[in-house]
Order: C-alpha cells, then structure tokens, then sequence
C-alpha cells in the first residue's frame, strides 16, 4: 500500500492579492511547508533554501510567466489577453 500524503496540520487564510490571486499557506507535521498561488503559470526566479539557520532566512520567488527569463514580459502580455477577451 502506498503511503498517505501527509495532513496538513496548520493552513493559514488566504492571503489575496491587489490583483485578485490569493496565496495559501500550509505547514506540515514533518517541518514541510506549502505554498499554494492562483494565476499560472510562473516561474521560479529566487531561491534561497540553506545557509545559517541562526541567522538566515528561506526565500522562495515566483515570477508569472512562461519562459523563464521572459517572465515579466509573458505576464504583461497574459495580462493584455485576459482583458482583451
């Protein structure tokens, strides 16, 4: 038998955003955390998962867009779309 996904034990209100996306957050029993965001698609810009944890702090970045590099421009131009249809 497979194992189960882990319960959430913590889920934080969503958070929403000037533009409408809301943002979730939930921690797990096992230290993990999740982080749940409407509006695709992004990209991952920023990460910074080690160092010091005395002094250092985990910062995770999404940029929306397609194509890495061209994030914010792909986002401007979905943007553009949505509110032309």
């Amino acid at each position: 038998m497979a194992d189960q996904p882990l319960k959430a034990h913590f889920v934080a209100d969503p958070i929403e955003l000037p533009d409408g996306r809301k943002v979730r957050v939930s921690a797990y029993p096992d230290g993990s955390i999740r982080f749940r965001v409407d509006g695709l698609p992004y990209v991952l810009t920023e990460a910074y998962l080690s160092g010091n944890p005395e002094k250092d702090k985990a910062i995770v970045k999404l940029s929306p867009g397609k194509q890495g590099s061209n994030a914010a421009y792909n986002y401007v131009e979905e943007l553009e779309k949505r509110n032309h249809s």
